[in-house]
């Protein structure tokens, strides 16, 4: 029995290819964003914000990475 603690492990353990693809495309977007952001002149806060959430974003990317591989294998799928 696998217990989880999320929706989205959920949402990924039922459909891990579609969810995947989904977030990491909004996760795309958000990067892009935020280059777009960073290219632009900023107020050293603002720029320390952006650059800030663009590590976040890296790191949510990378975590989706790694949920989704462990979801695509019958470790983490639903039974």
């Amino acid at each position: 029995m696998a217990i989880r603690l999320t929706r989205f492990e959920d949402q990924l353990a039922a459909s891990p290819e579609p969810v995947a693809r989904e977030v990491g495309a909004q996760l795309d977007a958000a990067r892009r964003s935020l280059q777009q952001a960073l290219n632009t002149p900023l107020t050293p806060t603002e720029h320390a914000l952006a650059q800030t959430q663009m590590q976040a974003v890296q790191a949510a990317g990378a975590i989706l990475e790694c949920m989704a591989r462990r979801y695509r294998t019958s470790y983490g799928r639903s039974s």
